[in-house]
Formats: C-alpha cells, structure tokens, sequence
C-alpha cells in the first residue's frame, strides 16, 4: 500500500506539473500570435515596448523547445534502462525524467529519488545502485554539462544566473518556481534593465550578448569586438602593422617611378 500510494502522489505530481507547463506554454503561444500586429497598431509610440515583449517571448519559446528536446532524449534513455533492469512503471519514471528536465541543473535529482527507492525495495542494493549508475551516466552527461550551455545561449543567460535562478525562485513561490525559474528571470530582467540605457552592462553580466552599449557618435569603435570586448593583443597589432606595409609598398613604386624617369 505504501508503494501504490507513493505512485500515486508521484503521479499527481507529474500530472500537476505538466498541467501547468502545457498551459503556460499554449497562453505564450497565443499572446505570440497577437504581438504580430503590434507594429502596425502602435507604430513607433510603443516599438521599443513591444519589441521587448517579443523578445521575451521568442526566448521563452527558445527555452522550452530546447528543454523538450533533451527531455524527449533523457526519458527514452531512462526509460528503457528501467525496463532493461526491470524496475516497475518505467514509463512512469520516464515520464518524471521528461518533466523534471524543465528543472534547470537539478531536476535529474529530483526524477532519481522515486524510481531509486522502488528499485531498492523490489531488488534490494544491487538494483538501486544500477538505477543510480544510469541516471548518473545519462543525466548528469546530457542536463547538468551539455544542456546548461545550450538553455544558456538559447536564452541569453549566464550558466550562473541560470542556476541561481533555480534557488531564488524555488525559495519565492515553492516547487512551481523551479520549473518556471528560467520565464521567471527572464520577464524580470526585462521588466528592470532592458528599458534603462544605464542597466546595459548589467544586462551584460547576466549574459545578453545584445547588450553592447551605443558609441555617442554612432560609428564602430576599432578598437571594440562585436561584443563590445577589447581584441586581443595579436588582433592590435596586426591593425597597427597595416598601414606600415601599405607605406613600404608605396615608398617602393615611388622610387621605381623616380628611377625610370631618371633614366
């Protein structure tokens, strides 16, 4: 009884969880639609606003194609080492691996714990420490050292902020927040730094990379990479070495000039 109750309540859970994920992610795609005509509705009094949504929408929508994908890839692998081990419910622990992988860094943890523990209640310390060996392998390989790096550059967040972002909104709003932390980081930022001109270089640190500050004469400073980052030393001095070799080529056609006309 305890077993069929803990299935349950793990059940319930992921039912919850995927509830709220599918509607958050059909009411985004919804508004999506409507910011279409936002520029011919506004023109330029609201452009800078509305483009701002949108960005906040194409990220989100980044966020949880790239989130589905490794998920989809997570759950079949978990799911048929369970059924290989012979762990009961693999598709329901498949179905927590998938769901758990919304949860930046740490979800691969939190979708070990129930089939971990049914495995060492149905074949003891053996099959548990199979189980933990797979998920270690598969998880921890593809959500915690390849998948952070590619939700990072989908959304434009630092690997650091993406995982702090799991504590801060877990603490705020309970489980829930973990699974809508990176939304969640991305409608504040958006909210308190891409309206100010000031907050550019905080926008940098949290790792936008469109956040290159304006020069005030409005030119490519030659000294400034595409990201706003200084080139490297190498990158200097094969600039300042063009033009010396531009003027040895000249002095030399001038002298052979000069050494046919005195001839």
């Amino acid at each position: 009884m305890s077993i069929a109750g803990g299935v349950w309540s793990t059940l319930l859970g992921i039912a919850t969880a995927l509830f709220f994920v599918c509607a958050y992610v059909i009411m985004m795609a919804v508004d999506a639609a409507r910011y279409r005509d936002a520029p011919r509705l506004f023109g330029a009094v609201k452009r800078d606003t509305m483009r701002r949504i949108s960005n906040l929408t194409s990220g989100i929508r980044r966020y949880y194609v790239v989130n589905a994908a490794f998920g989809a890839i997570v759950a079949i692998i978990d799911g048929l080492a369970l059924w290989w081990l012979g762990v009961p419910a693999p598709v329901v622990w498949a179905v927590l691996a998938f769901v758990t992988n919304l949860i930046p860094n740490i979800g691969f943890v939190i979708g070990l714990i129930p089939p971990a523990i049914l495995a060492f209640l149905v074949g003891g310390w053996p099959l548990l420490l199979g189980v933990v060996a797979i998920y270690c392998v598969v998880n921890v390989t593809l959500q915690v050292l390849i998948q952070p790096k590619f939700v990072s550059d989908a959304v434009g967040l630092s690997l650091t902020i993406t995982f702090f972002s799991v504590v801060f909104w877990t603490f705020i709003i309970g489980p829930l927040g973990a699974i809508l932390s990176i939304p969640l980081t991305l409608f504040t930022r958006m909210l308190l730094f891409e309206a100010d001109p000031g907050s550019t270089w905080l926008r940098w640190l949290s790792g936008d990379r469109d956040a290159v500050p304006p020069r005030s004469d409005g030119g490519d400073d030659p000294d400034v990479g595409p990201a706003g980052i200084e080139p490297t030393t190498s990158t200097v001095k094969s600039r300042h070495f063009e033009r010396p070799i531009v003027s040895l080529a000249d002095e030399r056609r001038r002298r052979l000039k000069q050494t046919a006309v005195t001839a």
